[in-house]
């Protein structure tokens, strides 16, 4: 036998035996927990390949992606996946780990290197009255320039998966090898995954009285039992809440958020992670969860976690179910005659929605069959689905109907209530994405309103990075203040357009945050600040400061150095110090680790743009569009080249490709208009004006080009007619209000439109 292969099997032997007597230490005690834990999802998190733990059919199966041809076999108790190319080629991989049981199970080889990525195939565990015992294709429509294609980063083990699927993961990623050693200590989510190290836990029960809260620094148990309804209908905890750390701790997996360092504790979300806001790329504008979210993001803007409630109020921590069927959780704290019945909800008893969570937690499927709940409880709007697209509990069940009438049949049941205030959130946040001048005044007051979950409020702060105005100055102060992470981290990204000495200003104190990612994306805000001594002379403790944050930020991105993304992010920051041969490293770097990452090639051009060389700059971008021929920003980047160099003509056909594979960026779409108009096609030129205007309603720089075009075109009245609007957005503005007297002198002397 090969060496290697001996000794990797003699570690996953002496590692099977360890994770053994881990359970077993801990059944001595807790054994009914033990069992819970047996049958829960953090058990079968992950398994070692085996006849226990497979659900999938390996009996010769035979699959096909792209040019391979995937055979799925059994050979002397191995479970393994061959793979044949077009040539011929067959190639052989044992099946390492399953992933995940229910309701699929996934499958992950070995591919070098210490390499683990999944094939694109899973395994539909439910049963087949449920369309399930099958295989099907994960992400079908994945290319291989796709992340989430089966070659790429997005499927691969060691990067994306292990930390929340095994115990104690430790990625070890060599750069200079490009080779894996991950290690972990435990194959699945096991006790001390969630509990911490349990050394002192068993020194405490063995008697040692100098070792407090049972061994454990940090408490992650429930904050209270439960809640109960005061007289005014508002919930109050029936006991004084207590401090908890659970929510952190289940945070570091259940949420949407980038790792920046191997988890030092099971509670350090905010040292080792930094959690997503509510950007419109991930949640919908309401805050509800569209892209995989998972929970936390969604949870902390309800008001159950406003008033304390845990993850362990509702869900039994060790089988991960809910602590009482259907209901019957929710009456545990709601009262059950006023809520448990259909003079509420106004359903069937026993059908669909007369469930709380049919209304309150509505699902989105994801991985194509696996249905997850939003977890901020909210009231069913279908007004703001009229307002604003996002989407509604009613809808679900009611497709067939529109949210017009879902929004009136509530409001005719509940006509009273106070649930439907006009001032939501996510008006204001729909207007900003949208290039609206009149949001900056409205995230200013909900970024400092405290009727408002602090996830919303920074969600509103990281949007001001588009109104750099005397109103986001006040907010983005105010949260840097304040000692709560999410409002300190978007502070930074909001400042993004700030000179660099008022910025400086603003974020200095993060510098010094007790929290390991603020100070470093602090740091790499400031940066510019040690090259501009002529801007404001730091002293050498303030240079100290900011160089060991620029340290700590440089170790997070070095962390990542298995993906192209890190290295960008460090070129940018060499870019922002002045150092451009180190950024064209960078970024030559991060195309060699991940060729699809495509940020990359267009910083790269950018690069050779700022020394000059266009020619260089467009032989990266037809390089990016070998690896992805119809990417938009690549596109538009190639376009914009062409401009640069007084070569228009050529620049047409790249931004016309970049709008049509967009899907609606109004940017692409404002800058073809133009380029058209100069090129003589103004009329054409005003039609994808208009298109831009649809995909942001409330930007005044599209509707001034609009109005300048019907100017060109003699059109009077479609001019007069935007000139209008245009005044609406910008209120009080005396340039308009003359344009307008312009016109309308314009179109008296002239009344009809001339093409």
């Amino acid at each position: 036998m090969n060496l290697l292969i001996f000794l990797s099997l003699m570690s996953l032997s002496t590692l099977a035996a360890a994770e053994k007597f881990e359970v077993s230490r801990c059944a001595s005690c807790h054994e009914k927990e033990v069992q819970q834990w047996q049958g829960s999802h953090h058990f079968h998190a992950m398994s070692h390949a085996s006849e226990k733990t497979v659900l999938g059919n390996f009996q010769n199966i035979k699959l096909q992606k792209d040019n391979l041809q995937f055979q799925l076999r059994i050979d002397d108790g191995e479970y393994l996946v061959e793979m044949k190319s077009d040539s011929g080629e067959v190639v052989r991989y044992p099946v390492r780990y399953t992933f995940g049981y229910y309701p699929l199970q996934q499958y992950a080889i070995s591919v070098g290197k210490g390499k683990i990525q999944f094939i694109p195939f899973a395994w539909d565990s439910r049963s087949e009255s449920e369309g399930g015992t099958r295989w099907f294709e994960l992400y079908p429509d994945q290319k291989t320039h796709d992340l989430f294609h089966w070659t790429q980063m997005g499927q691969n083990w060691n990067q994306m998966c292990a930390d929340c699927h095994t115990t104690d993961f430790q990625k070890n990623f060599d750069p200079k090898t490009q080779h894996y050693q991950s290690t972990y200590s435990a194959v699945n989510v096991s006790c001390e995954a969630c509990h911490g190290r349990s050394q002192q836990h068993l020194e405490w029960t063995g008697g040692n009285s100098e070792i407090s809260q049972k061994g454990y620094p940090q408490s992650i148990g429930k904050r209270t039992l439960l809640f109960v309804s005061q007289p005014n209908g508002q919930m109050k905890a029936m006991t004084e809440l207590k401090e908890s750390r659970q929510v952190a701790v289940c945070a570091t997996c259940h949420a949407r958020r980038t790792q920046l360092s191997d988890r030092t504790a099971p509670h350090h979300f905010s040292q080792d992670y930094q959690g997503a806001l509510l950007t419109s790329d991930i949640y919908h504008v309401d805050g509800q969860i569209w892209q995989e979210d998972y929970v936390w993001g969604s949870f902390l803007q309800s008001k159950m976690y406003q008033a304390g409630v845990t993850c362990t109020n509702c869900h039994n921590p060790h089988s991960g179910e809910t602590v009482l069927p259907g209901n019957q959780t929710c009456i545990q704290c709601h009262s059950e005659t006023t809520y448990d019945n259909t003079t509420h909800h106004r359903h069937a008893a026993g059908r669909a929605g007369s469930q709380c969570v049919d209304c309150h937690m509505p699902a989105t499927t994801y991985m194509q069959i696996d249905s997850r709940r939003d977890h901020s409880f909210r009231i069913p709007r279908p007004d703001l689905t009229v307002k604003t697209q996002a989407p509604n509990a009613c809808q679900q069940c009611h497709a067939d109907q529109s949210a017009q009438w879902a929004s009136q049949q509530i409001k005719a049941w509940f006509p009273h209530s106070t649930h439907r205030s006009p001032d939501h959130f996510s008006l204001t946040f729909q207007a900003a994405d949208q290039g609206a001048l009149s949001a900056s005044e409205s995230l200013t007051r909900i970024a400092q309103s405290s009727q408002y979950p602090e996830i919303v409020r920074a969600s509103a702060i990281v949007r001001m990075a588009a109104y750099p105005d005397r109103n986001s100055q006040v907010a983005i102060a105010r949260a840097v203040r304040e000692d709560e992470p999410l409002k300190r981290q978007a502070a930074i990204s909001a400042t993004a357009l700030y000179p660099v000495a008022e910025r400086y200003r603003l974020l200095a104190p993060l510098l010094e945050d007790n929290r390991a990612p603020i100070r470093a994306s602090a740091a790499q805000a400031l940066a510019p600040m040690l090259t501009m001594p002529h801007v404001i002379q730091l002293t050498e403790a303030q240079k100290s400061v900011l160089e060991q944050g620029l340290a700590t930020y440089r170790d997070m991105q070095r962390y990542q150095s298995d993906r192209g993304f890190s290295y960008a992010n460090l070129g940018n920051l060499a870019l922002a110090l002045g150092e451009m041969d180190e950024a064209e490293s960078h970024f030559l770097a991060a195309i060699e680790v991940e060729p699809i990452f495509i940020p990359a090639y267009v910083n790269l051009a950018d690069v050779y743009r700022v020394k000059g060389d266009e020619l260089k700059a467009r032989a990266v971008l037809d390089q990016a569009l070998k690896v992805h021929p119809n990417e938009p920003s690549v596109l538009y980047a190639k376009a914009m080249s062409w401009v640069r160099s007084g070569e228009k003509v050529n620049a047409a056909p790249f931004l016309k490709r970049a709008v049509e594979y967009s899907e609606g960026n109004a940017d692409y779409l404002y800058a073809y208009g133009l380029l058209l108009q100069e090129q003589g096609q103004t009329r054409q030129g005003v039609g994808y004006m208009h298109q831009a205007m649809k995909v942001a309603p409330q930007n005044p720089e599209i509707y001034y080009t609009v109005v300048q075009s019907y100017l060109q075109l003699k059109d009077f009245d479609q001019a007069l007619f935007y000139a209008q609007k245009l005044a609406l957005m910008v209120p009080g503005n005396a340039q308009i209000q003359q344009l307008i007297q312009q016109i309308q002198l314009m179109r008296s002397v002239q009344p009809r439109t001339e093409g």
